[in-house]
């Protein structure tokens, strides 16, 4: 690696603004309790906050007034968000209005250690009651009518009914999952007549507004096994109102990934923890209580730039500071904007153009949309290939089905390239590429077995991948994302054909593939045609129901524009292209223009028409 503090030496001061401030002066209005005693009753106020300005809520004539300070103020860091203010609970309210204001209260970010809402709880459950043990995310949220209370009854019963939307986990993975939501609250008179209540399940139950108004939606980067490359850790993170957004997020960073890439990556932030993120110099500066290991220098480096870029809206340099003093003794450690790019030129791929079909021979586009052949055999008509898949560079290379499905072959896109069997088998996936240059490879031997196989670069060792979940299943396609963690699989059972999303961990014979999870639920005969990562978190597929789907794990799926001619994709990052066949037979590549899809590769005579063995099967490399 590099060496960072050399790199620091030479880097210029990079202009920008300052960093986002947080809320650490507030001034409170009063709470406020409002409207008629119902099941909608909202027992809480609401402060819109906006970095280290102060707003209140006023009351005037009977009701209330928001005052927002919603200018700038240049820093980047502390966009405007609205904070609950919980009320304690009175001792006339009614059932209803008690299991309102323990809503109200779990919503509330200024009490973080959930104070206010365990005075709603009888004695004996406030202590039982673990409010950390994940979120149950929910819309439409109404009472159960019961029989109304006789003045004798000593116990009552609320239930909230709704649509549940999404768990978050304790470690703040953000999981949608619908199905009708009955919580029930139980609830016990005191000698007082008050009535509080004494059962309710554990975790927090938010309304998909209480989420979005108290906590952030976070991308979080951590490294491969190899140290070699970024991996995004999709987490939503409480807002803290005493920190600034950025402060949250790198906390959070320090904390580690969550359950489902915990022994998938690694972390350079070791031996150290974080005390503040401010503005200084128009730099977001990051204290912290100890320096890392000096090969881990650039690895951090990327991680901290990757994290915090969507929050500072890209540009804004970064510097790195140890118990507020320079980092190294002679001068300061300073990160780019765009950092994780020369650490990792897959996250913000660019100038990689993509491959496609045309008679049997594999092409390279170029800028003006023209393919040439590639060297060696690849590159000759006749050969035969069907979805070839591209590995990366140095060294590039293609693979593609042969033999009706039950070989893989791969030949060197060089001069001389000639093709060699890497895979046999009785039924084949396509076969896909990962970042360390290995191929991978999967055989049905029956519907209702899958074999995965990981090839090394040159094939001299194949290793079986532990995959208990795929292994009785029909696994259609398999595609790793470039960041080399994150997997994507068609699968079909008995259900039909879904998209599963998990995560690779280990090397070697040490490969296996975890924490599954359905992103494109099976929809009756629907059929998957094709899958392609956009980048580390967020895939397309394709169906043969006219559907173009982009799907991630933080998301229900949502359809994307469709071209009825189209056959395949491939994507990458913000360019996606399709292979298309008109009712006539001609093909050609199309390319999604964030409005329409257009024809892509010109022919001879400098024309984009679709024609009889025209273009076909596009591919970017890794995808």
């Amino acid at each position: 690696m590099r060496t960072r503090a050399e790199r620091a030496r030479r880097r210029p001061e990079s202009a920008g603004g300052a960093a986002r401030a947080g809320a650490h002066e507030v001034r409170y209005g009063p709470a406020l309790r409002t409207g008629a005693r119902n099941a909608g009753t909202v027992i809480l106020a609401i402060v819109l906050l906006h970095g280290v300005s102060a707003c209140s809520v006023i009351p005037t004539g009977g009701k209330s007034v928001v005052a927002v300070d919603n200018e700038r103020k240049g820093s980047p860091l502390g966009d405007p968000y609205a904070r609950v203010i919980a009320m304690s609970p009175k001792a006339d309210w009614s059932p209803e209005e008690v299991v309102t204001g323990f809503r109200a209260a779990m919503a509330s970010l200024d009490d973080s250690g959930f104070q206010v809402a365990r005075k709603y709880l009888t004695g004996d459950f406030a202590a039982k009651w673990n409010p950390h043990s994940g979120v149950t995310v929910y819309r439409q949220g109404e009472y159960e009518k019961f029989a109304p209370l006789r003045e004798e009854d000593r116990q009552a019963q609320v239930t909230l009914k709704g649509t549940k939307t999404a768990i978050i986990d304790q470690d703040g993975r953000y999981r949608p999952s619908g199905g009708p939501l009955n919580q029930p609250f139980t609830l016990a008179k005191g000698p007082g007549g008050e009535w509080r209540i004494s059962a309710a399940p554990d975790g927090l139950l938010l309304s998909e507004a209480d989420v979005a108004r108290g906590y952030l939606p976070v991308d979080l980067y951590f490294l491969d096994s190899q140290w070699k490359g970024l991996v995004v850790d999709q987490v939503r993170v409480p807002i803290d109102p005493g920190a600034n957004f950025a402060k949250t997020t790198v906390e959070r960073l320090l904390r580690g990934p969550s359950s489902s890439l915990k022994d998938a990556v690694r972390t350079a932030f070791t031996g150290t923890e974080l005390i503040d993120v401010t503005i200084e110099n128009n730099r977001v500066v990051v204290d912290l209580t100890g320096r890392v290991d000096p090969d881990l220098i650039d690895p951090m480096s990327a991680q901290l730039a990757a994290t915090l870029a969507a929050l500072t809206k890209g540009g804004w340099g970064f510097e790195v500071k140890v118990n507020g003093e320079p980092y190294y003794p002679d001068s300061p450690l300073r990160i780019d904007a765009q950092e994780q790019s020369s650490f990792d030129p897959w996250t913000t791929p660019d100038a990689v153009y993509p491959f496609y079909l045309t008679d049997g021979a594999l092409r390279l586009l170029d800028k003006e949309n023209v393919g040439r052949p590639v060297p060696g055999r690849a590159g000759q008509k006749g050969g035969g290939l069907t979805r070839p898949a591209i590995s990366g560079q140095p060294v590039q290379q293609v693979a593609a089905l042969s033999g009706n499905g039950r070989s893989v072959s791969v030949a060197p896109l060089a001069a001389g390239g000639e093709w060699r069997v890497w895979a046999t088998g009785v039924s084949l996936a396509p076969p896909a590429w990962d970042r360390y240059h290995t191929l991978w490879t999967v055989d049905r031997p029956n519907d209702h077995t899958s074999v995965i196989t990981r090839h090394d670069g040159d094939n001299k060792h194949q290793y079986r991948v532990a995959a208990p979940d795929l292994e009785t299943l029909h696994v259609k396609s398999l595609k790793v994302a470039r960041d080399g963690v994150h997997v994507a699989v068609v699968v079909k059972d008995g259900l039909g054909e879904q998209v599963q999303v998990g995560t690779v961990i280990g090397e070697r014979e040490g490969t296996r593939i975890t924490n599954l999870q359905t992103v494109v639920n099976a929809d009756g005969n629907r059929t998957i045609r094709d899958i392609a990562w956009k980048d580390g978190k967020t895939l397309y597929a394709l169906t043969e129901k006219s559907e173009l789907l982009e799907a991630s794990v933080t998301a229900e799926p949502k359809s994307l524009p469709f071209d009825s001619r189209i056959e395949s994709i491939t994507a990458l990052d913000g360019t996606l292209l399709a292979g298309a066949k008109d009712e006539q037979g001609g093909r050609q590549v199309l390319f999604w223009n964030s409005a329409k899809w257009e024809a892509l590769i010109k022919n001879e005579i400098g024309t984009t028409d679709f024609t009889e063995n025209g273009p076909s099967s596009p591919a970017f490399p890794l995808g």
